[in-house]
């Protein structure tokens, strides 16, 4: 059901940015990506994003946007120092949408809090090698990835009025997922990828899992005011 009302939610949110004048844009920074594995927290995955932008421009103070963009979700394993030895990547297309509340306007950076709907899908993982080193303690099976997932956005951030039709600004928001990335059941069984004599099965019988993404992102953008002027009837 909840997966449901987002969806509406996200609709309604898109169709509704569709005013008279409106900010289009982008923005991009960097994802600190966090998932549990069987209890166990791994470590933070570090992962650029990318979103195209757009926003209401009707009301100063409540605002409506949309967002569409690349993310990659995920977790790490580390050993001494920074060095990644085993990563979990979920490439991800997200469908954001939900409102801003402006907290001044005529500041010279004038703060806000956001808070949206997401939807994403996970157009390619690294689960069946590509990067990913396996070990008998974490097995994981790229067909038990779901592909869609759902969440909310929780964030807030400055804008500063570069001009009368531009501004810059930077952000920071929470993305905790609802639904599941990866769902194992208990009595999974994959082919072992590295047979040995202390373990010479063909296949293996894992724990079950089941893993939600958390991510904490930091942005910066720029946004440009269009649309038309009804006042002149131009553009």
């Amino acid at each position: 059901m909840k997966k449901y009302i987002l969806i509406v939610c996200i609709a309604i949110g898109c169709s509704t940015i569709s005013t008279a004048q409106y900010y289009y844009g982008v923005k991009g920074g960097l994802g600190l990506n966090m998932q549990r594995w069987n209890s166990f927290e791994r470590d933070i995955l570090f992962t650029p994003l990318v979103d195209l932008y757009v926003e209401s421009h009707d009301d100063p103070i409540n605002k409506l946007y949309a967002s569409l963009g690349f993310h990659t979700r995920g977790s790490a394993i580390r050993g001494f120092g920074f060095q990644s030895f085993n990563s979990y990547r979920f490439n991800n297309i997200a469908l954001e949408a939900g409102f801003k509340q402006m907290l001044s306007v005529s500041k010279k950076y004038n703060p806000y809090y956001m808070l949206a709907g997401r939807l994403e899908y996970t157009v390619s993982t690294n689960l069946d090698g590509g990067g990913l080193q396996f070990s008998l303690l974490n097995l994981v099976d790229d067909n038990f990835v779901n592909r869609f997932n759902y969440g909310l956005t929780i964030g807030g951030g400055f804008e500063f009025q570069w001009d009368d039709t531009k501004v810059i600004f930077v952000e920071a928001s929470i993305n905790p997922d609802a639904s599941r990335q990866y769902d194992q059941p208990s009595t999974a069984v994959i082919t072992n990828p590295n047979p040995s004599p202390f373990n010479p099965n063909q296949t293996i019988t894992i724990l079950p899992q089941e893993v939600r993404n958390v991510s904490l992102e930091l942005k910066v953008g720029i946004k440009f005011l269009g649309g038309y002027w009804e006042e002149d009837g131009e553009y």
